[in-house]
């Protein structure tokens, strides 16, 4: 909260100006609807993202609980990373091709950028607050899974299934940015759990969340099916995009308890140069 302090003496004060009137006075413009939303969503975006990048410097037992227990779970996975691309292998067929299909566009960062400017856009088209929070909320998501995702991309060096160089071929920190050595986690994965778990939030319905976490799911199914990623990318995947997304929603309920838009108070000030008004502006 920045607060701006205006002294102005002498000056003869009206006790009954509106906020309206004392804009005008001042000569302040008033802001339009459009453009105090895309500041409001551009100071959101910021917050948010670095609440989140910021998050694991504030950790507390549970959040280290959690931690431990998705590293376990993606480590214990990999026993089954060789079975599951076999057996997954030995169904290949036309009729599933075209059901994998939708999973890899669920996850596909391009589509999913779209489906969020197209109800942030529609927000501001048909003055729905809560379809443009919505839409806000996926880019941010997208945009802070991507980040998380590529760089632990770039850290693990993983290779991918089908180079046929084991699945315990990882090169920590070697930065390659080859796409055959960046497996661990799905990228598609985690973006689809991040999208379902935002509209499941948003939504609040338990048959919607089923259905988009099937969604999510169809894209863990698919990556694996189609020899991009192993069994443990996805579910490090699907666990980084369902805490991403859920983090996302938490820090903008916190948001839309403070009140974002400018205000202005009007107080009077007596000093030994005289007396006059204070203007003060929280933004």
């Amino acid at each position: 909260m920045k607060y701006f302090f205006i002294i102005i003496t002498p000056l003869i004060i009206s006790v009954n100006l509106t906020q309206a009137q004392i804009q005008t006075e001042l000569n302040f413009p008033t802001e339009t609807g459009l453009i105090n939303n895309l500041k409001n969503d551009g100071l959101s975006f910021y917050n948010t993202s670095i609440g989140l990048l910021e998050s694991p410097f504030h950790f507390d037992e549970e959040d280290f609980i959690l931690t431990g227990i998705i590293a376990g779970a993606t480590a214990f996975s990999f026993t089954f990373d060789n079975p599951v691309r076999n057996n997954i292998g030995k169904i290949q067929s036309s009729s599933l091709d075209r059901v994998a299909s939708f999973g890899e566009k669920f996850g596909n960062g391009g589509y999913v950028a779209g489906l969020s400017g197209i109800l942030y856009l529609g927000g501001h088209i048909f003055q729905e607050e809560e379809l443009r929070k919505t839409g806000l909320m996926l880019a941010e998501a997208i945009f802070l899974n991507g980040v998380v995702t590529e760089g632990l991309k770039i850290i693990t060096g993983r290779s991918r299934p089908f180079r046929n160089e084991g699945n315990h071929e990882i090169d920590f920190f070697e930065m390659e940015f080859e796409d055959g050595e960046n497996s661990l986690p799905s990228g598609h994965t985690s973006t689809a759990f991040a999208v379902a778990t935002v509209l499941s939030e948003r939504i609040d319905n338990l048959y919607a969340s089923i259905s988009l976490y099937s969604l999510a799911g169809l894209t863990a199914f698919e990556r694996i099916y189609n020899d991009k990623h192993w069994l443990s990318d996805t579910i490090l995947g699907a666990a980084l995009g369902t805490v991403i997304g859920l983090k996302v929603v938490k820090l903008n309920s916190k948001t839309d308890n403070h009140d974002s838009s400018i205000d202005m108070n009007i107080t009077p000030v007596v000093n030994s140069n005289g007396y006059g008004v204070g203007v003060v502006l929280h933004f």
